[in-house]
Protein backbone atom coordinates (compact mmCIF):
# COMPACT_ATOMS: atom_id res chain seq x y z
CA UNK A 1 0.00 0.00 0.00
CA UNK A 2 1.00 3.40 -1.25
CA UNK A 3 0.88 6.72 0.29
CA UNK A 4 -0.62 9.65 -1.52
CA UNK A 5 1.73 11.42 -3.42
CA UNK A 6 1.08 14.38 -5.18
CA UNK A 7 2.96 14.09 -8.37
CA UNK A 8 6.44 14.40 -8.85
CA UNK A 9 6.49 11.75 -11.65
CA UNK A 10 8.76 11.50 -14.80
CA UNK A 11 6.23 10.06 -16.73
CA UNK A 12 2.70 8.67 -17.17
CA UNK A 13 2.99 5.65 -17.01
CA UNK A 14 5.05 5.37 -13.68
CA UNK A 15 2.55 7.48 -12.35
CA UNK A 16 -0.10 4.80 -13.33
CA UNK A 17 2.05 2.19 -11.68
CA UNK A 18 2.60 3.86 -8.16
CA UNK A 19 -1.47 5.55 -8.26
CA UNK A 20 -2.47 1.06 -8.63
CA UNK A 21 -0.94 1.01 -4.93
CA UNK A 22 -3.01 3.00 -3.50
CA UNK A 23 -6.13 2.13 -2.11
CA UNK A 24 -10.04 3.64 -2.48
CA UNK A 25 -9.17 6.06 -5.04
CA UNK A 26 -11.96 4.97 -7.54
CA UNK A 27 -13.24 6.34 -11.13
CA UNK A 28 -16.97 6.30 -11.37
CA UNK A 29 -18.86 6.96 -14.21
CA UNK A 30 -22.29 7.94 -14.63
CA UNK A 31 -25.49 7.64 -16.88
CA UNK A 32 -28.08 10.15 -18.20
CA UNK A 33 -30.25 9.47 -15.37
CA UNK A 34 -26.97 10.12 -12.88
CA UNK A 35 -27.00 6.16 -11.91
CA UNK A 36 -23.80 3.98 -11.57
CA UNK A 37 -22.74 2.47 -14.79
CA UNK A 38 -18.77 2.10 -13.83
CA UNK A 39 -16.75 1.65 -11.13
CA UNK A 40 -12.85 1.09 -11.31
CA UNK A 41 -9.75 1.68 -8.99
CA UNK A 42 -6.38 2.49 -10.10
CA UNK A 43 -5.33 -0.90 -9.65
CA UNK A 44 -7.75 -2.26 -12.21
CA UNK A 45 -6.88 0.68 -14.43
CA UNK A 46 -3.30 -0.78 -14.39
CA UNK A 47 -4.62 -4.78 -15.38
CA UNK A 48 -6.90 -3.28 -17.61
CA UNK A 49 -4.29 -1.10 -19.44
CA UNK A 50 -1.76 -4.10 -19.13
CA UNK A 51 -4.50 -6.18 -21.59
CA UNK A 52 -4.91 -3.24 -23.77
CA UNK A 53 -1.38 -3.25 -24.15
CA UNK A 54 -1.00 -7.40 -24.95
CA UNK A 55 -3.57 -6.78 -27.51
CA UNK A 56 -1.86 -3.44 -28.98
CA UNK A 57 1.73 -5.54 -28.87
CA UNK A 58 -0.29 -8.62 -31.24
CA UNK A 59 -1.57 -6.38 -33.38
CA UNK A 60 1.57 -4.17 -34.36
CA UNK A 61 4.98 -5.48 -35.80
CA UNK A 62 8.35 -4.56 -33.75
CA UNK A 63 9.66 -1.99 -36.23
CA UNK A 64 5.85 0.04 -35.77
CA UNK A 65 5.38 -0.79 -32.39
CA UNK A 66 8.89 0.62 -30.98
CA UNK A 67 8.70 3.06 -33.38
CA UNK A 68 12.48 5.35 -34.28
CA UNK A 69 15.43 5.94 -32.63
CA UNK A 70 14.29 9.46 -32.03
CA UNK A 71 11.55 8.21 -30.08
CA UNK A 72 8.86 9.15 -32.88
CA UNK A 73 6.38 6.44 -32.23
CA UNK A 74 3.63 4.79 -33.91
CA UNK A 75 0.64 7.24 -33.80
CA UNK A 76 -2.76 5.53 -32.03
CA UNK A 77 -6.54 7.17 -32.74
CA UNK A 78 -8.54 6.76 -29.50
CA UNK A 79 -12.27 7.63 -29.46
CA UNK A 80 -12.61 9.20 -26.66
CA UNK A 81 -15.61 7.93 -25.24
CA UNK A 82 -16.23 9.08 -21.75
CA UNK A 83 -16.05 5.77 -20.19
CA UNK A 84 -13.93 3.41 -18.34
CA UNK A 85 -11.52 2.11 -21.84
CA UNK A 86 -10.40 5.54 -22.59
CA UNK A 87 -7.66 6.11 -19.71
CA UNK A 88 -6.53 2.05 -20.45
CA UNK A 89 -6.42 2.34 -24.05
CA UNK A 90 -4.09 5.76 -23.66
CA UNK A 91 -1.74 4.37 -21.03
CA UNK A 92 -1.61 0.86 -22.92
CA UNK A 93 -0.65 3.29 -26.16
CA UNK A 94 2.02 4.75 -23.99
CA UNK A 95 3.43 1.37 -23.09
CA UNK A 96 3.76 0.16 -26.35
CA UNK A 97 5.67 2.94 -27.23
CA UNK A 98 3.11 4.89 -29.18
CA UNK A 99 1.37 8.40 -29.52
CA UNK A 100 -1.83 8.75 -27.86
CA UNK A 101 -4.67 10.55 -30.20
CA UNK A 102 -7.55 10.99 -28.49
CA UNK A 103 -10.41 12.04 -30.80
CA UNK A 104 -13.61 13.41 -30.55
CA UNK A 105 -16.77 11.30 -30.31
CA UNK A 106 -19.35 11.77 -32.84
CA UNK A 107 -22.85 14.18 -31.53
CA UNK A 108 -25.61 12.50 -30.91
CA UNK A 109 -27.31 14.28 -34.56
CA UNK A 110 -24.36 14.37 -36.33
CA UNK A 111 -23.95 13.11 -39.61
CA UNK A 112 -21.85 9.83 -40.02
CA UNK A 113 -20.27 10.54 -42.94
CA UNK A 114 -19.01 13.97 -42.04
CA UNK A 115 -17.80 12.84 -38.74
CA UNK A 116 -15.78 10.19 -40.59
CA UNK A 117 -14.38 12.87 -42.64
CA UNK A 118 -13.31 14.73 -39.86
CA UNK A 119 -11.99 11.52 -38.37
CA UNK A 120 -9.97 10.89 -41.57
CA UNK A 121 -8.53 14.41 -42.13
CA UNK A 122 -7.28 14.19 -38.24
CA UNK A 123 -5.89 10.71 -38.92
CA UNK A 124 -3.84 12.09 -41.61
CA UNK A 125 -2.73 15.30 -40.33
CA UNK A 126 -0.73 13.03 -37.53
CA UNK A 127 -0.37 9.94 -39.33
CA UNK A 128 -2.98 7.88 -37.01
CA UNK A 129 -2.13 4.20 -38.53
CA UNK A 130 -4.70 2.49 -35.85
CA UNK A 131 -8.18 3.39 -34.52
CA UNK A 132 -8.96 2.37 -30.87
CA UNK A 133 -12.94 2.50 -30.14
CA UNK A 134 -16.41 1.39 -28.82
CA UNK A 135 -16.54 -1.78 -31.50
CA UNK A 136 -20.28 -0.85 -32.89
CA UNK A 137 -19.08 2.30 -33.95
CA UNK A 138 -15.67 1.16 -35.70
CA UNK A 139 -18.18 -1.29 -37.26
CA UNK A 140 -19.56 2.09 -39.16
CA UNK A 141 -16.84 3.90 -39.64
CA UNK A 142 -14.98 0.75 -41.71
CA UNK A 143 -17.98 1.42 -44.45
CA UNK A 144 -16.83 5.13 -44.41
CA UNK A 145 -14.54 6.27 -47.40
CA UNK A 146 -11.52 8.45 -46.05
CA UNK A 147 -10.30 6.07 -43.18
CA UNK A 148 -9.54 2.29 -45.04
CA UNK A 149 -5.65 2.78 -44.75
CA UNK A 150 -6.38 2.91 -41.04
CA UNK A 151 -6.48 -0.29 -38.27
CA UNK A 152 -9.41 -0.49 -36.14
CA UNK A 153 -9.15 -2.34 -32.92
CA UNK A 154 -12.44 -2.59 -30.97
CA UNK A 155 -12.36 -2.32 -26.93
CA UNK A 156 -14.28 -5.48 -27.14
CA UNK A 157 -11.71 -7.39 -28.79
CA UNK A 158 -8.71 -6.03 -26.69
CA UNK A 159 -10.28 -7.45 -23.78
CA UNK A 160 -11.18 -11.15 -25.44
CA UNK A 161 -10.32 -13.92 -23.89
CA UNK A 162 -7.65 -14.53 -26.29
CA UNK A 163 -6.20 -11.25 -25.30
CA UNK A 164 -6.50 -11.69 -21.93
CA UNK A 165 -4.19 -15.10 -22.04
CA UNK A 166 -1.41 -13.08 -24.34
CA UNK A 167 1.33 -11.41 -22.15
CA UNK A 168 1.64 -7.82 -22.14
CA UNK A 169 4.96 -6.65 -22.64
CA UNK A 170 7.18 -5.01 -19.73
CA UNK A 171 6.34 -1.55 -18.91
CA UNK A 172 9.07 0.79 -20.45
CA UNK A 173 11.32 1.09 -17.99
CA UNK A 174 13.10 4.92 -19.21
CA UNK A 175 11.04 7.22 -20.99
CA UNK A 176 12.15 10.21 -23.30
CA UNK A 177 11.60 13.21 -21.37
CA UNK A 178 11.29 15.10 -24.62
CA UNK A 179 9.63 12.50 -27.05
CA UNK A 180 5.75 13.22 -27.81
CA UNK A 181 3.46 11.58 -25.44
CA UNK A 182 0.47 12.55 -26.71
CA UNK A 183 -1.19 14.96 -29.74
CA UNK A 184 -4.09 17.30 -29.07
CA UNK A 185 -6.20 18.28 -31.61
CA UNK A 186 -7.50 21.91 -31.29
CA UNK A 187 -11.54 22.79 -31.40
CA UNK A 188 -11.47 23.94 -34.67
CA UNK A 189 -9.98 21.57 -36.38
CA UNK A 190 -11.60 21.57 -39.78
CA UNK A 191 -10.13 20.17 -43.34
CA UNK A 192 -6.74 20.70 -42.71
CA UNK A 193 -6.26 20.27 -38.95
CA UNK A 194 -3.00 20.39 -37.08
CA UNK A 195 -2.44 18.19 -34.33
CA UNK A 196 -0.39 19.52 -30.89
CA UNK A 197 2.64 17.72 -29.92
CA UNK A 198 2.79 17.54 -26.69
CA UNK A 199 5.82 15.69 -25.15
CA UNK A 200 5.87 13.85 -21.75
CA UNK A 201 8.50 16.08 -20.17
CA UNK A 202 5.88 19.13 -20.69
CA UNK A 203 2.60 17.15 -19.64
CA UNK A 204 4.37 15.97 -16.25
CA UNK A 205 5.58 19.75 -15.65
CA UNK A 206 2.10 21.86 -16.05
CA UNK A 207 0.44 18.28 -14.16
CA UNK A 208 2.85 19.31 -11.08
CA UNK A 209 2.26 22.84 -11.71
CA UNK A 210 -1.58 23.14 -11.61
CA UNK A 211 -1.66 20.04 -8.61
CA UNK A 212 0.71 22.01 -6.32
CA UNK A 213 0.70 25.90 -7.34
CA UNK A 214 -2.77 25.72 -8.98
CA UNK A 215 -4.61 23.80 -6.78
CA UNK A 216 -2.67 22.97 -3.91
CA UNK A 217 -4.25 19.52 -3.79
CA UNK A 218 -5.21 17.56 -0.59
CA UNK A 219 -5.70 13.82 0.30
CA UNK A 220 -9.43 14.35 0.71
CA UNK A 221 -10.15 15.80 -2.78
CA UNK A 222 -12.67 14.29 -5.31
CA UNK A 223 -13.21 16.10 -8.83
CA UNK A 224 -16.20 15.79 -10.87
CA UNK A 225 -15.89 16.18 -14.65
CA UNK A 226 -18.06 16.17 -17.93
CA UNK A 227 -15.67 18.01 -19.94
CA UNK A 228 -15.04 16.00 -23.23
CA UNK A 229 -11.44 14.19 -22.87
CA UNK A 230 -10.84 15.05 -26.08
CA UNK A 231 -9.68 18.61 -25.00
CA UNK A 232 -7.01 19.78 -23.31
CA UNK A 233 -9.35 20.75 -20.08
CA UNK A 234 -11.19 17.40 -20.21
CA UNK A 235 -8.47 15.59 -20.83
CA UNK A 236 -5.22 16.88 -18.63
CA UNK A 237 -7.24 18.47 -16.13
CA UNK A 238 -9.55 15.45 -14.93
CA UNK A 239 -8.13 12.31 -16.66
CA UNK A 240 -4.26 12.89 -16.59
CA UNK A 241 -3.45 14.88 -13.36
CA UNK A 242 -5.85 13.29 -11.16
CA UNK A 243 -3.94 10.28 -11.88
CA UNK A 244 -0.67 11.61 -11.01
CA UNK A 245 -2.21 12.81 -7.93
CA UNK A 246 -4.15 9.59 -7.01
CA UNK A 247 -7.73 11.46 -7.11
CA UNK A 248 -10.97 9.83 -7.14
CA UNK A 249 -12.93 11.28 -10.24
CA UNK A 250 -17.07 11.21 -10.61
CA UNK A 251 -17.54 11.69 -14.94
CA UNK A 252 -20.56 12.05 -16.68
CA UNK A 253 -20.82 12.06 -20.49
CA UNK A 254 -20.80 15.78 -22.20
CA UNK A 255 -23.92 14.52 -23.42
CA UNK A 256 -25.23 13.87 -20.37
CA UNK A 257 -24.50 17.05 -19.49
CA UNK A 258 -25.92 19.17 -22.30
CA UNK A 259 -29.49 16.62 -21.94
CA UNK A 260 -29.80 17.07 -18.04
CA UNK A 261 -27.38 20.17 -16.65
CA UNK A 262 -29.16 19.69 -13.03
CA UNK A 263 -27.10 16.33 -13.06
CA UNK A 264 -23.61 18.60 -12.39
CA UNK A 265 -24.48 19.90 -8.94
CA UNK A 266 -26.41 17.25 -8.29
CA UNK A 267 -23.77 14.85 -8.57
CA UNK A 268 -21.18 16.84 -6.81
CA UNK A 269 -23.85 17.24 -3.85
CA UNK A 270 -24.34 13.71 -3.84
CA UNK A 271 -20.27 12.37 -3.74
CA UNK A 272 -19.64 15.82 -1.72
CA UNK A 273 -17.09 16.82 -4.82
CA UNK A 274 -14.65 19.35 -4.21
CA UNK A 275 -12.67 20.33 -7.67
CA UNK A 276 -14.45 20.95 -10.73
CA UNK A 277 -14.07 22.90 -13.91
CA UNK A 278 -16.37 24.18 -16.43
CA UNK A 279 -16.80 26.99 -19.09
CA UNK A 280 -18.26 29.99 -17.87
CA UNK A 281 -21.56 29.40 -20.19
CA UNK A 282 -22.39 25.77 -18.09
CA UNK A 283 -22.51 27.88 -14.80
CA UNK A 284 -25.03 29.90 -16.32
CA UNK A 285 -27.06 26.80 -17.75
CA UNK A 286 -26.53 24.88 -14.30
CA UNK A 287 -27.76 28.42 -12.56
CA UNK A 288 -31.36 27.89 -13.96
CA UNK A 289 -31.70 24.34 -13.21
CA UNK A 290 -31.00 24.96 -9.23
CA UNK A 291 -34.90 24.97 -8.32
CA UNK A 292 -34.84 21.45 -9.48
CA UNK A 293 -32.05 20.62 -6.87
CA UNK A 294 -33.19 19.30 -3.79
CA UNK A 295 -33.90 21.40 -0.65
CA UNK A 296 -30.80 19.25 1.71
CA UNK A 297 -28.20 19.03 -1.78
CA UNK A 298 -24.87 20.63 -0.09
CA UNK A 299 -22.20 22.08 -2.11
CA UNK A 300 -19.91 23.22 0.49
CA UNK A 301 -17.53 20.59 -0.21
CA UNK A 302 -16.30 21.95 -3.38
CA UNK A 303 -13.17 24.54 -2.69
CA UNK A 304 -12.37 24.79 -6.45
CA UNK A 305 -15.08 25.92 -9.05
CA UNK A 306 -13.28 26.44 -12.05
CA UNK A 307 -13.54 28.99 -15.03
CA UNK A 308 -11.69 28.40 -18.30
CA UNK A 309 -12.48 27.71 -22.37
CA UNK A 310 -13.34 30.80 -23.20
CA UNK A 311 -14.45 34.89 -22.43
CA UNK A 312 -15.30 34.39 -18.61
CA UNK A 313 -18.50 36.26 -18.01
CA UNK A 314 -18.92 37.51 -14.11
CA UNK A 315 -22.48 37.73 -14.77
CA UNK A 316 -22.62 33.81 -14.85
CA UNK A 317 -20.65 33.09 -11.98
CA UNK A 318 -22.96 35.71 -10.25
CA UNK A 319 -25.91 33.56 -11.39
CA UNK A 320 -24.59 30.27 -10.50
CA UNK A 321 -23.47 31.29 -6.88
CA UNK A 322 -26.67 33.01 -6.08
CA UNK A 323 -28.73 30.10 -7.23
CA UNK A 324 -26.66 27.63 -5.09
CA UNK A 325 -26.35 30.00 -2.40
CA UNK A 326 -28.70 28.35 -0.49
CA UNK A 327 -27.21 24.65 -0.84
CA UNK A 328 -23.80 26.14 0.99
CA UNK A 329 -21.92 27.20 -2.51
CA UNK A 330 -19.16 29.60 -1.68
CA UNK A 331 -18.61 32.14 -4.58
CA UNK A 332 -15.10 32.12 -3.47
CA UNK A 333 -14.76 28.89 -4.57
CA UNK A 334 -14.30 30.19 -8.22
CA UNK A 335 -11.00 30.69 -9.75
CA UNK A 336 -10.57 31.54 -13.32
CA UNK A 337 -7.79 30.39 -15.44
CA UNK A 338 -6.28 30.87 -18.53
CA UNK A 339 -4.93 27.92 -20.91
CA UNK A 340 -4.26 26.49 -24.13
CA UNK A 341 -3.54 23.54 -25.78
CA UNK A 342 -0.33 24.71 -27.19
CA UNK A 343 1.04 25.11 -23.49
CA UNK A 344 -0.31 21.71 -22.36
CA UNK A 345 -3.60 23.26 -20.45
CA UNK A 346 -2.94 26.12 -18.01
CA UNK A 347 -0.84 29.12 -17.74
CA UNK A 348 -2.42 31.02 -15.29
CA UNK A 349 -4.59 30.25 -12.55
CA UNK A 350 -6.37 33.02 -9.76
CA UNK A 351 -6.41 33.05 -6.17
CA UNK A 352 -8.14 35.90 -5.56
CA UNK A 353 -11.34 36.47 -3.76
CA UNK A 354 -14.77 36.51 -5.57
CA UNK A 355 -15.30 40.29 -5.29
CA UNK A 356 -12.00 41.06 -6.47
CA UNK A 357 -11.91 38.69 -9.76
CA UNK A 358 -14.01 41.68 -11.42
CA UNK A 359 -12.74 44.64 -12.39
CA UNK A 360 -14.22 47.61 -15.21
CA UNK A 361 -11.38 48.90 -17.71
CA UNK A 362 -11.58 52.17 -20.17
CA UNK A 363 -9.22 51.22 -22.72
CA UNK A 364 -7.65 54.66 -24.97
CA UNK A 365 -6.76 55.39 -27.76
CA UNK A 366 -3.35 54.03 -27.11
CA UNK A 367 -4.29 50.70 -26.03
CA UNK A 368 -3.58 51.82 -22.19
CA UNK A 369 -6.08 50.05 -19.40
CA UNK A 370 -7.80 52.49 -17.01
CA UNK A 371 -9.55 50.76 -14.32
CA UNK A 372 -13.17 53.00 -14.35
CA UNK A 373 -16.24 52.63 -13.00
CA UNK A 374 -18.83 50.22 -14.41
CA UNK A 375 -21.45 53.33 -15.32
CA UNK A 376 -18.46 55.33 -17.17
CA UNK A 377 -18.46 55.21 -20.74
CA UNK A 378 -16.73 52.42 -22.60
CA UNK A 379 -16.19 50.79 -19.27
CA UNK A 380 -15.98 47.23 -19.94
CA UNK A 381 -16.35 44.48 -17.35
CA UNK A 382 -13.42 41.88 -17.22
CA UNK A 383 -12.43 39.16 -15.22
CA UNK A 384 -8.83 38.47 -13.56
CA UNK A 385 -7.50 35.01 -15.20
CA UNK A 386 -4.53 35.01 -12.01
CA UNK A 387 -0.83 35.04 -12.37
CA UNK A 388 0.88 32.45 -14.47
CA UNK A 389 2.15 29.21 -12.75
CA UNK A 390 5.74 28.54 -12.18
CA UNK A 391 8.33 29.09 -14.69
CA UNK A 392 5.33 30.60 -17.14
CA UNK A 393 5.91 34.26 -18.62
CA UNK A 394 2.97 36.38 -20.03
CA UNK A 395 4.20 38.48 -22.98
CA UNK A 396 2.26 41.16 -24.31
CA UNK A 397 3.16 43.17 -27.66
CA UNK A 398 1.66 45.19 -29.95
CA UNK A 399 1.17 44.63 -33.90
CA UNK A 400 4.66 44.77 -34.96
CA UNK A 401 5.93 42.66 -32.13
CA UNK A 402 7.32 45.03 -29.93
CA UNK A 403 6.46 44.63 -26.17
CA UNK A 404 4.13 46.54 -24.41
CA UNK A 405 4.22 47.55 -21.22
CA UNK A 406 1.60 45.92 -18.05
CA UNK A 407 -1.65 47.92 -18.17
CA UNK A 408 -1.48 48.14 -22.11
CA UNK A 409 -3.49 45.88 -24.48
CA UNK A 410 -2.04 43.93 -27.10
CA UNK A 411 -1.44 40.36 -28.62
CA UNK A 412 -0.96 37.79 -25.76
CA UNK A 413 2.31 34.92 -26.32
CA UNK A 414 3.43 32.87 -23.72
CA UNK A 415 6.55 31.43 -22.80
CA UNK A 416 7.15 28.22 -20.51
CA UNK A 417 8.34 25.09 -19.80
CA UNK A 418 5.12 23.02 -20.81
CA UNK A 419 4.90 24.20 -24.41
CA UNK A 420 3.99 22.28 -27.71
CA UNK A 421 6.96 20.47 -28.96
CA UNK A 422 5.56 21.13 -32.81
CA UNK A 423 2.54 20.79 -34.66
CA UNK A 424 1.48 17.28 -36.67
CA UNK A 425 0.46 18.34 -40.09
CA UNK A 426 0.50 15.86 -43.52
CA UNK A 427 1.44 13.30 -40.73
CA UNK A 428 4.73 14.90 -40.03
CA UNK A 429 6.17 16.84 -37.00
CA UNK A 430 6.61 20.34 -37.85
CA UNK A 431 9.05 20.97 -34.87
CA UNK A 432 8.31 24.37 -32.82
CA UNK A 433 11.58 26.56 -32.44
CA UNK A 434 13.25 25.92 -29.61
CA UNK A 435 13.01 29.48 -27.26
CA UNK A 436 9.99 31.26 -28.85
CA UNK A 437 6.70 32.14 -27.69
CA UNK A 438 3.44 30.90 -28.62
CA UNK A 439 0.79 33.28 -29.67
CA UNK A 440 -2.13 32.69 -28.59
CA UNK A 441 -4.46 34.67 -30.96
CA UNK A 442 -5.98 36.43 -27.69
CA UNK A 443 -6.12 40.45 -26.82
CA UNK A 444 -5.42 41.53 -23.70
CA UNK A 445 -3.12 42.72 -20.24
CA UNK A 446 -1.58 42.22 -17.29
CA UNK A 447 -2.28 44.00 -14.88
CA UNK A 448 0.74 45.99 -12.48
CA UNK A 449 0.01 42.66 -9.89
CA UNK A 450 0.99 40.72 -12.81
CA UNK A 451 -2.42 39.23 -13.37
CA UNK A 452 -3.57 38.32 -16.84
CA UNK A 453 -7.01 40.33 -18.08
CA UNK A 454 -8.18 38.56 -21.56
CA UNK A 455 -10.44 41.48 -23.89
CA UNK A 456 -11.76 38.63 -26.55
CA UNK A 457 -9.92 36.86 -29.70
CA UNK A 458 -7.76 38.70 -32.05
CA UNK A 459 -10.07 37.18 -35.15
CA UNK A 460 -13.38 38.07 -33.69
CA UNK A 461 -12.12 42.19 -33.11
CA UNK A 462 -14.43 44.30 -35.41
CA UNK A 463 -13.73 48.08 -35.97
CA UNK A 464 -16.56 50.27 -37.08
CA UNK A 465 -15.55 53.99 -38.26
CA UNK A 466 -12.15 53.38 -36.55
CA UNK A 467 -13.71 51.96 -33.46
CA UNK A 468 -13.02 48.70 -31.97
CA UNK A 469 -15.87 46.51 -31.49
CA UNK A 470 -16.04 43.14 -29.59
CA UNK A 471 -18.79 41.23 -30.41
CA UNK A 472 -18.64 39.63 -26.51
CA UNK A 473 -19.77 43.23 -25.46
CA UNK A 474 -22.27 43.72 -27.79
CA UNK A 475 -23.41 40.42 -27.09
CA UNK A 476 -23.71 40.91 -23.01
CA UNK A 477 -25.46 44.28 -23.27
CA UNK A 478 -28.46 42.54 -25.84
CA UNK A 479 -28.54 39.39 -23.66
CA UNK A 480 -29.40 41.46 -19.94
CA UNK A 481 -31.96 43.62 -22.29
CA UNK A 482 -33.57 40.53 -24.08
CA UNK A 483 -33.51 38.25 -21.63
CA UNK A 484 -31.47 35.75 -24.01
CA UNK A 485 -28.58 33.33 -23.03
CA UNK A 486 -25.65 34.56 -25.03
CA UNK A 487 -25.06 31.46 -26.46
CA UNK A 488 -27.89 32.25 -28.67
CA UNK A 489 -26.65 34.98 -30.33
CA UNK A 490 -23.86 36.32 -32.66
CA UNK A 491 -22.73 39.66 -33.71
CA UNK A 492 -21.51 39.33 -37.48
CA UNK A 493 -19.30 42.48 -38.87
CA UNK A 494 -19.66 44.42 -42.04
CA UNK A 495 -20.15 44.55 -44.88
CA UNK A 496 -23.97 44.58 -45.61
CA UNK A 497 -25.99 42.94 -47.38
CA UNK A 498 -24.72 39.70 -47.44
CA UNK A 499 -24.37 38.13 -51.02
CA UNK A 500 -27.19 37.43 -52.90
CA UNK A 501 -29.50 38.37 -49.63
CA UNK A 502 -30.68 41.96 -50.73
CA UNK A 503 -34.51 40.50 -49.58
CA UNK A 504 -34.24 41.01 -45.94
CA UNK A 505 -31.38 44.37 -45.83
CA UNK A 506 -33.69 46.36 -49.09
CA UNK A 507 -33.49 49.47 -46.87
CA UNK A 508 -30.02 51.35 -45.11
CA UNK A 509 -27.98 48.45 -44.54
CA UNK A 510 -26.90 48.44 -41.12
CA UNK A 511 -23.28 48.17 -39.60
CA UNK A 512 -23.56 45.31 -37.86
CA UNK A 513 -26.13 42.22 -37.69
CA UNK A 514 -27.42 40.25 -34.69
CA UNK A 515 -27.99 36.35 -35.11
CA UNK A 516 -30.91 35.23 -32.25
CA UNK A 517 -32.11 31.90 -32.44
CA UNK A 518 -35.76 31.76 -32.85
CA UNK A 519 -36.72 30.02 -29.83
CA UNK A 520 -34.90 32.43 -27.50
CA UNK A 521 -36.49 35.16 -29.11
CA UNK A 522 -39.96 33.53 -28.56
CA UNK A 523 -39.48 32.79 -25.29
CA UNK A 524 -38.19 35.35 -23.70
CA UNK A 525 -40.00 36.95 -20.90
CA UNK A 526 -39.18 40.46 -22.47
CA UNK A 527 -42.09 42.18 -24.74
CA UNK A 528 -40.30 43.29 -28.10
CA UNK A 529 -37.22 41.19 -27.49
CA UNK A 530 -35.90 41.75 -30.80
CA UNK A 531 -36.10 45.13 -30.87
CA UNK A 532 -34.74 45.53 -27.60
CA UNK A 533 -31.72 43.19 -28.59
CA UNK A 534 -31.01 45.46 -31.16
CA UNK A 535 -31.15 48.86 -29.35
CA UNK A 536 -29.10 47.46 -26.02
CA UNK A 537 -26.68 46.30 -29.33
CA UNK A 538 -26.34 49.76 -30.99
CA UNK A 539 -26.09 51.55 -27.83
CA UNK A 540 -23.06 49.00 -26.58
CA UNK A 541 -21.21 49.06 -30.78
CA UNK A 542 -21.74 52.70 -30.37
CA UNK A 543 -23.11 51.93 -34.23
CA UNK A 544 -26.29 50.48 -35.91
CA UNK A 545 -27.20 47.31 -35.05
CA UNK A 546 -30.32 45.27 -36.79
CA UNK A 547 -31.46 42.18 -35.48
CA UNK A 548 -32.11 38.95 -36.87
CA UNK A 549 -34.16 36.02 -35.71
CA UNK A 550 -32.82 33.20 -37.20
CA UNK A 551 -33.51 28.82 -37.21
CA UNK A 552 -33.01 27.44 -33.84
CA UNK A 553 -29.15 25.75 -34.41
CA UNK A 554 -27.86 28.09 -36.99
CA UNK A 555 -25.50 29.23 -34.65
CA UNK A 556 -22.30 27.12 -35.16
CA UNK A 557 -20.27 26.10 -31.87
CA UNK A 558 -17.13 24.14 -31.73
CA UNK A 559 -17.10 20.67 -29.78
CA UNK A 560 -15.39 22.59 -26.85
CA UNK A 561 -18.41 24.58 -26.67
CA UNK A 562 -17.19 28.10 -28.30
CA UNK A 563 -19.02 29.68 -30.89
CA UNK A 564 -17.50 29.12 -34.29
CA UNK A 565 -17.60 32.63 -35.49
CA UNK A 566 -16.33 32.43 -38.52
CA UNK A 567 -18.53 29.33 -39.90
CA UNK A 568 -21.52 31.36 -39.07
CA UNK A 569 -20.15 34.26 -40.89
CA UNK A 570 -19.52 32.49 -43.84
CA UNK A 571 -22.99 30.81 -44.38
CA UNK A 572 -24.84 33.95 -44.03
CA UNK A 573 -22.67 35.85 -46.20
CA UNK A 574 -23.45 33.11 -49.25
CA UNK A 575 -27.33 33.15 -47.77
CA UNK A 576 -27.42 29.55 -46.22
CA UNK A 577 -29.12 31.00 -42.92
CA UNK A 578 -33.07 32.23 -43.88
CA UNK A 579 -33.83 35.61 -41.84
CA UNK A 580 -37.39 34.97 -40.23
CA UNK A 581 -37.86 38.27 -38.66
CA UNK A 582 -36.14 41.56 -37.65
CA UNK A 583 -36.53 44.27 -35.25
CA UNK A 584 -36.53 46.90 -38.07
CA UNK A 585 -39.46 45.62 -39.94
CA UNK A 586 -42.27 47.66 -38.64
CA UNK A 587 -45.05 45.93 -35.90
Amino acid sequence: MSERRIGGFSNLLQALEYAAGVPDQPLCWFDTNGRLQHRLTYGQILEKTRLYAAGLERRMDGAARHGKPSGMGPRIGIIAVTGPDFLPAFCASLWVGGIACPLPVPGPLQDLSRYSQALANMCAAAGISMLLGPGQLLERLRVEDGLGSVGMLAWEDLAAPAAAAAKAPAMPADVVPDAIAYVQFSSGSTGQPKGIAISHAALMHNIDAILGAGMALRPEDRAFSWLPYYHDMGLVGFVLAPLCGQVSVDYLAPSAFARRPRLWPALMAEHRSTITYAPPFAWQMAASCAASLASGARLDALRIAGVGGDYIDYTALQAFARAFAEHGFNAHAFKPSYGLAEATLAVTMSDASFEKLRACFRIDEASCAHEAHASDDGARPLVSCGRPLPGWMLLVSDGNGRMLPAGTEGEISVRGPAQLSGYFCGGVLRAAAQGESVETGDRGFVSADGALYVTGRSKDLIVVNGRNVWPLDVELAASEEAGIAREHMQLLPPPWPPRAQAGPFSGPSPALVLLLHEKAVRQSCRQDALKRAAAAATAAAGSRVRACMVPNGTIAFTSSGKKARASTLARFENAQIPVLADSEQPD
